[in-house]
């Protein structure tokens, strides 16, 4: 298990970096600020390679109140969102328990609005079975809930970044050195060290492969051909 100390500390050896260290991650100047800057740039690039990445898939509940059809972020306590995943979401009748439980049907905003944010029925209520993203990213449903209704699904957190020494990646531990070899290759190309680039690509590409493979979703083919 790396943190974010360790993993400057090992971009400094692996770079060649005079010296020892950093002690810390915080307030550093000079060629150890740099080492900081490297990690979490290498960090960020890497989980913003894509965005369905599992290790940043994560799960949800939240309650309904009767008449309202509208949920924010904050109002179910979401807070490091980053996308929603449409077809995870399920309801069911709190009061009758998940016996009742049905999956929810995703619309595009447009066709959410085009056809239940119009006329008479923005006052429907019921059983909420529609559900649709809001351009502000907070969440509708139609009919709007008649109750107190559980809201299940899933949506995958935006990039985390670390701040403190002890701040662990949340990227599986095994793939934790891609880190070090991404931002050895930030290092490299400031300094204009080729073979260090080409040596640092070489791990990071090795590792990226076995990364991609273990938590992005399979491929799903067609079917075949007429």
């Amino acid at each position: 298990m790396s943190t974010f100390l360790s993993l400057c500390q090992r971009l400094r050896q692996e770079a060649g970096i005079s010296g020892t260290g950093p002690v810390t991650v915080l307030n550093q100047t000079g060629e150890s600020k740099k080492v900081v800057d490297w990690i979490l740039s290498a960090y960020e690039d890497i989980q913003n390679l894509h965005p369905e990445w599992d290790f940043l898939r994560t799960s949800f509940t939240f309650q309904t109140i009767s008449g309202t059809n509208n949920y924010t972020k904050a109002a179910i306590s979401l807070s490091e969102y980053g996308e929603w995943i449409p077809l995870s979401f399920r309801s069911y009748l709190t009061s009758a328990g998940v016996t009742g439980e049905q999956y929810m049907t995703w619309l595009s905003w447009v066709d959410f609005r085009d056809t239940y944010e119009f006329g008479s029925s923005r006052t429907t209520q019921g059983n909420p079975f529609y559900i649709a993203q809001k351009p502000d990213t907070s969440l509708i449903m139609y009919p709007t809930p008649d109750g107190i209704y559980t809201i299940n699904g899933e949506y995958y957190k935006r990039a985390q970044t670390m701040t403190a020494n002890t701040d662990e990646p949340i990227i599986p531990a095994k793939y934790h050195l891609i880190i070090v070899w991404r931002a050895l290759m930030f290092y490299a190309a400031q300094y204009n060290a080729p073979e260090l680039y080409a040596s640092g690509q070489s791990e990071y590409k090795r590792l990226l492969h076995r990364l991609e493979s273990s938590q992005l979703p399979p491929i799903e083919l067609g079917g075949p051909l007429a």
